[in-house]
């Protein structure tokens, strides 16, 4: 069963493969470990502009009506109702949910559709509902591979049905006795994808045999950093960029080329003689 795709007119044409994969020109440690748990301050560490441009090319998938509303789940009852939006981070869980929603509800969800949008819109939306109080949130949905992989590096295990954040995989080093990130190219990468993680510390290991035995993949999560570029300042923090997943990648790339194929072909007309 085939579902419906758009995607968001005002995403960037191309969401391409960051260069990971090639060799390390530079590299750098530097003396930064992010937090697990967030201490909010009256301090914001980065402007919103700048949060929005390191966001603006994580694809994510949503599902909205023909209209462009988002999908809308109610817990609770009465004046205690609380909406959410879930935000899928690859497309086959998105779809997944889809077929469920339209087996449980199949009035209600005759023109419901999956939209590709940028991970920086969602951060918008979920930014003004904060500042008018609104009584909606949006719940980033994990993939339950890359949510197994993160659990099994904090040797911990996976219980189905229950609510998990985002991963984020970063290479650190230990040093003094605590883990700091490194830095390639003056950025430190945020991996959505573990295996892309270990390609990148696979080529670290060769450029610097030294220190690579104290070199590993670490797991941060991704509401625990967007609550801590606002909540937080610390060194580093500029450098801090997302990596999206090749999943993620892949799937835009096959729909851009779709639609592609679908656009109408240009007019072209014989110049009278």
């Amino acid at each position: 069963m085939m579902h419906k795709l758009s995607i968001l007119s005002s995403f960037a044409a191309t969401v391409r493969k960051s260069d990971w994969s090639k060799p390390l020109q530079r590299i750098a440690i530097i003396g930064m470990s992010l937090p697990l748990v967030i201490a909010p301050t009256l301090v914001q560490a980065l402007p919103e502009a700048q949060i929005v441009t390191k966001l603006q090319k994580i694809p994510v998938f949503t599902i909205t009506n023909q209209t462009g509303n988002f999908l809308q789940q109610g817990t609770g009852t009465g004046a205690n109702i609380r909406l959410s939006t879930p935000v899928f981070m690859e497309l086959k869980d998105a779809v997944t949910f889809l077929k469920k929603v339209k087996k449980e509800q199949p009035q209600n969800s005759k023109v419901a559709q999956i939209t590709i949008v940028p991970l920086s819109e969602v951060y918008k939306l979920q930014v003004e509902a904060k500042k008018k109080s609104a009584n909606m949130s949006f719940v980033f949905v994990p993939p339950i591979q890359q949510l197994k992989s993160a659990l099994a590096i904090e040797k911990k295990t996976y219980k189905p049905n229950t609510p998990y954040l985002v991963p984020l995989f970063v290479i650190a080093i230990k040093k003094n006795k605590q883990f700091v990130t490194i830095q390639r190219n003056n950025v430190t990468a945020l991996f959505f994808d573990k295996t892309e993680a270990q390609q990148s510390l696979n080529l670290f290991k060769k450029t610097d045999p030294k220190l690579s035995a104290q070199a590993k993949i670490k797991v941060y999560y991704l509401q625990n950093v967007l609550d801590d570029f606002v909540s937080r300042d610390y060194p580093g923090q500029n450098q801090l960029a997302f990596v999206p997943s090749p999943e993620s990648r892949e799937s835009v790339r096959k729909l851009q080329a779709a639609q592609s194929k679908s656009a109408p072909a240009p007019k072209t007309s014989t110049p009278k003689k």
